[in-house]
C-alpha cells in the first residue's frame, strides 16, 4: 500500500538554463532561434501560434507561444511574442495586444534530469491537475467502468479469458486500471496464471484501502509511455511533454486520445515511429469515448481528421552531461545530493542555452578540422569554459567532444599545463612587486640555468634572440627567455605568492614555472582570468543559482557561494589587461581580430612544450572564455594556441548573439597613460621622433626623454634630479630590470 501512495512522488531533480532573454536592440539570428525553439520541443505552427509551445516564422522574424514555465524566484504565464529583426537586430518585440516591449524571456532548457538508478522521467501531478477529458479518454482505452467495479470487473476478465483460450496463448487484457497499477509497482508483468490471481485479489484488497481518486491520480502518474533513450518516460505529465511538447492542461483532444492509446503498446503506437499505427489508435480511443457517452459524435469525428502533430524531440544541449557533472560536484560541496525524491526539485542555473549550443559546436568544427589536417594522428579532445567574472557565474562548459554522462569532464577534471597562458600572471607578479612596469627592460640572450636534472637552455618559440626588450614586447610575442630572467629576478616566493592570490592550486618551485609548467584545469585558468577582469576581485566560479521545489513545498538548502574578495591590486591586473590587448593588436594573438574587427579584447595563446596543450583566453568586460585543445593521454600533438585554441574563441564571440566583448574596465586611478620615446623610456617631448603609448603606476612616471628633450626640458629636469638626490629615481627614467 505504502509503496503504491509514495510511488508516483518519486520525481527526478531537472536542471534547468538560465532562462533566454529577447530585447530590443539585440543582436540575434532567427535560423539560430527556431533550432532553439525546436531543441525545446516547441512545434512549428503552419498559422499563428497561436497554442503554449508554438512558434512560426514571419518574413520579418518569429511569432512564439510561450508556455508556462518555472523560471529562478517563481513561475512565467503563458504569453505570445511577435519578434521584429531587421539586419540581425531585433527591432521590436510586439506582445499579444500589440504594445511594445522591452525585453521577452523565454523558456529555460532542460538541461538534463537526476533520475537515480531507475532512469525515469516523470512529472507528479495531483489529480485535480489533469483535464477531465484526458482522464476519459485514459477510462475510454483502459477501463470504461472504473467507477463502478471494486477493482475486478468480471466481464473485462470474460471477455479476455475467451479471446486467449480461442488464440492459445497466455493471459492477456482484461485488466482494470487497479489491477495494471499493481501489476506495475507490485507483482511484476510475468504472464503467468498464478501472477494473474495474485494481481486480481490484490486490487481488490487496494480497492478498500485507497479510494477511486487516489487510485486514478497513482495510475496517471505511473503509466508506461515510451522512451527517450535509457530513460523511461512515465505518467502522463512526463508523456505530453515529450511527445506533444505541452502540459496537460494544454492538450488539445486528439492528442489526450493519442496518449490515451499508447498506455496498451508505446512501441507499437509510438506516434513518430509508427504514426499509422498511432493514428488508427487514437481514432479507435475516440470512438469509444464516444459510445460511452463521454462525446459528442460530430467532435469525434472532428478530432479523426486533425493530424497528429507530434512535437519534434528535444534536442539535448548537454549530450556529455558536462553541465550535469559539473552542477552535481557544486550540489554536493554546497550540502546537497541531488536524488530523485517525493518533493519535486528543480536546480536553477546560470548556463546560457545558445551560447552552450554554441561553443560545443565551435569547439567540435575546429577538432574537425584540426583532424582532417592531420589524419595519421590519434584524436583530439578539448574544453571551453565561459564565466562572468563580476558575478563568477559560468554560462558555458563544455568538456569535451562527446561522452557519457559521469564521464571524464576536462573543463573540471583535466590537469594540464597552461604553457604562455600563465604569462600574464608573471607579469602581474612582477608589476604588483613594485620593482617593475610594462616599459621595464628585460635581456633576452642565452641562458644556462643548473638544475638537479643537468643544464636547462630555455630558448623562445621563434628560435631567434632579439636582445634587450620591454616586459610589454615580451608578453606581446609571447618570449620564453625574457620571462624565465623575469621569473628569476622576482623569486619563487613572490612569484607563488600572486599565483596562488589569482587561484592558482599547487604552484611548483622550479625554474621554469614562468612558461606555465604547473598543471591547471580550464576552469582554474578561467578563475584566474576572471581575478584580472575584475581588476583583482575574485569570486568563485559556480553554476547553481538556486533551488526550487514543488508549490507549497520548501526547497532544500544550500551552502551561500563565498563573497568576493579583493587578492591582487587594481592597478597591476589593469596593467597586464592593457598588455594582453596588445597581444590581440599585433602579437601571437592577432588572429582574433578577424572576428572581433575593431573591438579589441585582452587576450593570450598558450602552448605547452612539444605542442601538448593548445590554450586560447580572451577576457572582456563582461566574459572571460577559456579554450583548450590536446590529448587526453598527453602526448605530443605538435598545436599551437593560436592555430588549434584561438579559432574556437573566435567562433564564440563572433557569434550574433550573445555579445561577450564589453569594453574593459576604465584605468584605476592610479594607473597614468603617458607617450614615451620608445629609445629612452623616458617621456615623449616634442623633439622625440618616435613616440609610442604605455601605462605607468602614477607614482613611477618617468622623466622626460633625455635624448631629445629641450633646453628648458634639461634644466627643469635637472632640477627635479637635485631635488630628489638621484637620478632615475621615482621621476627618472625607465627601470631596466
Amino acid at each position: 500500500m505504502r509503496r503504491l501512495r509514495r510511488a508516483p512522488r518519486l520525481a527526478p531533480v531537472r536542471v534547468l538554463s538560465a532562462p533566454p532573454v529577447l530585447e530590443e536592440g539585440m543582436n540575434l539570428d532567427p535560423r539560430g532561434l527556431a533550432a532553439a525553439l525546436r531543441a525545446l520541443g516547441y512545434r512549428k505552427a503552419r498559422e499563428a501560434a497561436r497554442l503554449p509551445g508554438s512558434w512560426r516564422e514571419r518574413g520579418d522574424g518569429l511569432e512564439i507561444h510561450r508556455r508556462a514555465c518555472p523560471v529562478p524566484g517563481g513561475r512565467l504565464p503563458a504569453a505570445w511574442v511577435r519578434v521584429v529583426v531587421r539586419d540581425g537586430r531585433i527591432e521590436r518585440l510586439l506582445g499579444a495586444d500589440g504594445r511594445r516591449l522591452r525585453a521577452f524571456t523565454l523558456e529555460p532548457f532542460l538541461l538534463g534530469s537526476f533520475h537515480g538508478r531507475h532512469l525515469q522521467e516523470r512529472r507528479p501531478l495531483p489529480l485535480a491537475a489533469f483535464p477531465e477529458r484526458l482522464v476519459r479518454a485514459v477510462l475510454a482505452a483502459e477501463d470504461g467502468r472504473f467507477w463502478r467495479h471494486r477493482g475486478i470487473d468480471p466481464r473485462a476478465i470474460l471477455r479476455a479469458l475467451w479471446a486467449d483460450l480461442r488464440g492459445g496463448g497466455p493471459l492477456q487484457g482484461g485488466s482494470t486500471i487497479t489491477q495494471q497499477l499493481v501489476k506495475n509497482r507490485v507483482v511484476g508483468s510475468r504472464r503467468t496464471l498464478g501472477r494473474k490471481l495474485r494481481e486480481a485479489l490484490l486490487a481488490a484488497w487496494i480497492e478498500t484501502r485507497m479510494s477511486k481518486e487516489e487510485i486514478l491520480e497513482a495510475y496517471l502518474n505511473e503509466v508506461y509511455l515510451g522512451q527517450d533513450g535509457s530513460v523511461s518516460i512515465v505518467g502522463i505529465p512526463a508523456a505530453s511533454r515529450f511527445w506533444f511538447g505541452k502540459d496537460v492542461g494544454d492538450l488539445r483532444l486528439p492528442e489526450m486520445a493519442t496518449l490515451a492509446g499508447m498506455i496498451s503498446s508505446p512501441g507499437r503506437f509510438d506516434p513518430r515511429r509508427h504514426p499509422e499505427a498511432a493514428r488508427e489508435r487514437r481514432n479507435w480511443v475516440l470512438g469509444r469515448m464516444a459510445a460511452l457517452g463521454w462525446l459528442d459524435p460530430s467532435e469525434a469525428e472532428a478530432a479523426r481528421r486533425t493530424p497528429l502533430g507530434v512535437a519534434p524531440p528535444p534536442r539535448r544541449l548537454d549530450p556529455g552531461g558536462d553541465v550535469l557533472d559539473a552542477v552535481r560536484r557544486e550540489l554536493a560541496r554546497r550540502g546537497w545530493e541531488p536524488a530523485p525524491g517525493p518533493v519535486p526539485v528543480t536546480v536553477h542555473t546560470s548556463i546560457d542555452p545558445f551560447l552552450e549550443g554554441l561553443a560545443r559546436r565551435a569547439l567540435e568544427r575546429q577538432l574537425r578540422r584540426l583532424e582532417r589536417d592531420r589524419p595519421a594522428r590519434r584524436p583530439l579532445e578539448g574544453a571551453v569554459i565561459v564565466l562572468r567574472p563580476a558575478s563568477g557565474e559560468v554560462i558555458a562548459l563544455v568538456g569535451g567532444r562527446r561522452g557519457v554522462p559521469g564521464g571524464f569532464d576536462r573543463a573540471l577534471a583535466a590537469r594540464r599545463q597552461p604553457g604562455s597562458s600563465f604569462k600574464p600572471f608573471v607579469a602581474l607578479a612582477a608589476l604588483a612587486s613594485g620593482r617593475f612596469v610594462p616599459a621595464s627592460r628585460l635581456e633576452d640572450a642565452p641562458l644556462e640555468i643548473a638544475t638537479p636534472r643537468g643544464p636547462w637552455r630555455p630558448r623562445n618559440h621563434d628560435g631567434a634572440w632579439h636582445g634587450e626588450v620591454t616586459l610589454r614586447e615580451a608578453l606581446v610575442h609571447s618570449w620564453n627567455v625574457p620571462f624565465v630572467r623575469l621569473g628569476l629576478a622576482l623569486g619563487h616566493r613572490e612569484l607563488a605568492r600572486w599565483a596562488t592570490a589569482a587561484g592558482f592550486p599547487g604552484v611548483p618551485d622550479v625554474p621554469s614555472l614562468p612558461l606555465g609548467t604547473l598543471e591547471v584545469s580550464p576552469l582554474d585558468l578561467a578563475a584566474a582570468y576572471g581575478a584580472l577582469a575584475t581588476l583583482g576581485r575574485r569570486v568563485r566560479p559556480h553554476l547553481v543559482r538556486g533551488l526550487a521545489a514543488g508549490a507549497g513545498e520548501e526547497a532544500p538548502a544550500l551552502r551561500p557561494v563565498p563573497a568576493g574578495e579583493r587578492v591582487l591590486p587594481a592597478e597591476a591586473c589593469w596593467m597586464v589587461l592593457d598588455m594582453m590587448r596588445d597581444v590581440a593588436r599585433r602579437g601571437t594573438g592577432r588572429r582574433i581580430l578577424a572576428w572581433t574587427g575593431d573591438r579589441v579584447p585582452a587576450v593570450k595563446t598558450g602552448t605547452s612544450q612539444r605542442g601538448r596543450d593548445a590554450w586560447f583566453a580572451l577576457v572582456s568586460g563582461n566574459a572571460v572564455v577559456v579554450t583548450w585543445v590536446g590529448r587526453d593521454d598527453g602526448k605530443p600533438a605538435a598545436l599551437s594556441g593560436a592555430g588549434a585554441a584561438l579559432p574556437v574563441v573566435g567562433e564564440i564571440v563572433r557569434a550574433p548573439a550573445p555579445d561577450l566583448l564589453a569594453p574593459l574596465p576604465e584605468a584605476p586611478a592610479g594607473v597614468a597613460v603617458v607617450e614615451i620615446d620608445p629609445e629612452t623610456g623616458g617621456r615623449a617631448t616634442p623633439g622625440c621622433p618616435t613616440r609610442v603609448r604605455e601605462v605607468f603606476p602614477r607614482d613611477r612616471l618617468p622623466g622626460p626623454c633625455p635624448r631629445h628633450r629641450s633646453f628648458l626640458g634639461r634644466v627643469g629636469g635637472r632640477l627635479r634630479e637635485l631635488f630628489r638626490g638621484r637620478r632615475g629615481g621615482r621621476g627618472g627614467g625607465v627601470p631596466r630590470r
